[in-house]
């Protein structure tokens, strides 16, 4: 049977197609539209520009990976699947990293978004109805860091394996977060 695509996913398969022969700071939201059957006004129902787009595209790999945080998987392997993503389309991501930045640049926009789905992990997990502002810090630091370390790493600037920068980031997080997400989740 014939699966009907929703809106985001249509938009989301333009984008990827025309990024194989353009960098995406060059296509514009009516190309995009337009290679979907789409139209502009219908667009911006969904996303407010096209590096909302990019950022929406990452971020459903990066809200899956959090799903089952601390009761079936690590934090290190919630990083490791970070990183899958970024392997399986490796042409678009690159484009993505190269040519989406500013301020709303898909770096920033995903990491920003990753930091919201670790906080609020941790206050769900942790029952705390406000993060102190000392671990705000530390997460926002640990997070950019993060991200800019894997982000150097893909583009060719580092040679570890995937696995083997996962297990670094993990050992790089700063000691006031690990009681936070280093969480113990085996069946006792």
């Amino acid at each position: 049977m014939i699966q009907r695509q929703s809106v985001k996913s249509l938009l989301s398969a333009s984008l990827k197609e025309l990024a194989k022969n353009k960098p995406v700071d060059k296509i514009t939201i009516r190309e995009i539209t337009q290679n979907c059957g789409i139209t502009s006004p219908t667009f911006y129902n969904y996303f407010h520009d096209k590096y909302e787009l990019m950022a929406w595209i990452y971020n459903e790999k990066v809200e899956e990976a959090m799903k089952n945080l601390g009761d079936k998987i690590s934090f290190e392997d919630v990083v490791y699947k970070w990183i899958e993503p970024l392997l399986e389309d490796e042409e678009f991501y690159l484009n993505l990293l190269k040519n989406a930045v500013g301020q709303n640049a898909f770096r920033y926009t995903t990491n920003d978004h990753a930091i919201c789905l670790v906080s609020e992990w941790i206050k769900k997990r942790h029952n705390i109805s406000e993060l102190p502002k000392e671990i705000q810090f530390y997460l926002r630091f640990y997070m950019r860091a993060l991200s800019e370390t894997i982000n150097d790493w893909f583009i060719g600037k580092c040679s570890y394996s995937t696995r083997e920068l996962a297990r670094l980031l993990i050992e790089a997080m700063p000691n006031k977060l690990k009681p936070l997400l280093l969480v113990d989740f085996t069946i006792k």
